[in-house]
């Protein structure tokens, strides 16, 4: 059989596909069976028909039987729909799985429902084919979970059924906002006086002498003058220093010395305006440290957990987040203080 090959079933339709396949370059030509379709079931013949390379038409005749194969079941209906309280420990024992045709082993596993979250606090015995739900935490409560279990024939991976079963947690979701005592720092600058000495001040008291030696890593200061606009170019302090770090642990005095100040702005009446600027990448969206930069928390002196450092505005950039496929730290780049340093 050399030329022009093809399966097929007695009646002209084409076999590939629903039985099977042929294949004529796997061991000097192969017929595959294999099917998952019910329509397939029952006997049928099929042709392997062609023709020689002196025009002979030449065909083989395969009988193929299709016997009936459903997936294995439980031998009665179960439960997939559960309501539990935090503090609750329920074991549910499934029933036995019974295979109908009795030609494979049945077997069942859980799984998780695609974009939708797994109770975590749920257990599976596969020695006793129990479900054990222990939601300990009050963080489950208000939720609701969703997993699946899948019945099917262990030799094969087309023969099962899922089963999709919800555990809904009673009570009222928790608003970590509202629950926790979070400490939200941010921080202010007092305006500048004539010997060019300020104060710089955080909400909450922190580690001062902390801040003071890594100042660089978190904080830019420098200077917009009366030429920002057609420049753009900010300009850098001559020098800043530290003058007295205070008891109450949130007030730094400081000194700032600028490139010739004034000269423009008398000329114009004009000022130039000081900023202590945070550096944007240093914290997420919640307000907390990224990672690369987890050793400034050391500047904490209470619970670093529940400490963050301007959260509503690096929140704001958690909303943006969701319209900025590349994430978005508008806001992060807005934390900064200024003052006018007068004429």
């Amino acid at each position: 059989m050399d030329n022009g090959q093809s399966f097929l079933f007695e009646n002209g339709t084409a076999a590939t596909g629903l039985i099977g396949r042929w294949d004529p370059q796997f061991a000097g030509g192969t017929i595959w069976v294999q099917t998952d379709s019910q329509e397939a079931e029952g006997k049928r013949r099929t042709i392997l028909r062609g023709c020689s390379n002196f025009d002979d038409l030449l065909e083989l005749y395969l009988y193929v039987n299709v016997i009936k194969n459903t997936y294995p079941d439980f031998v009665k209906e179960i439960d997939t729909t559960w309501t539990l309280s935090v503090g609750d420990v329920f074991e549910y024992k499934l029933p036995a799985l019974k295979d109908e045709e009795g030609n494979d082993e049945p077997e069942l596993y859980i799984a998780n429902m695609t974009s939708q979250p797994f109770p975590p606090f749920l257990y599976f015995n596969n020695d006793t084919n129990s479900l054990k739900f222990s939601p300990h935490s009050v963080w489950y409560q208000g939720q609701t979970y969703y997993f699946i279990i899948i019945v099917k024939e262990k030799h094969s991976d087309s023969v099962f059924y899922p089963y999709y079963c919800t555990v809904k947690m009673s009570g009222v979701k928790l608003n970590p906002e509202v629950y926790f005592n979070f400490t939200d720092i941010t921080f202010k600058m007092s305006t500048i006086d004539r010997y060019s000495q300020g104060t710089f001040t955080w909400s909450h008291p922190v580690n001062l002498t902390f801040v003071k030696d890594h100042w660089d890593e978190m904080f830019d200061v420098y200077v917009k003058n009366v030429t920002f606009r057609t420049h753009n170019t900010t300009q850098r302090l001559l020098g800043f220093r530290f003058t007295d770090l205070a008891d109450d642990n949130k007030t730094m005095k400081f000194t700032a010395k600028f490139y010739e100040p004034y000269f423009l702005g008398l000329l114009m009446k004009k000022s130039d305006h000081l900023y202590i600027h945070m550096r944007y990448d240093l914290l997420d969206t919640k307000g907390y440290f990224k990672d690369a930069y987890r050793h400034l928390d050391k500047m904490f002196l209470g619970n670093v957990t529940l400490t963050r450092i301007h959260h509503e505005r690096c929140a704001k950039d958690l909303e943006a987040n969701t319209q900025n496929p590349y994430g978005s730290t508008l806001n992060r780049e807005k934390l900064y203080v200024r003052k006018r340093i007068d004429l």
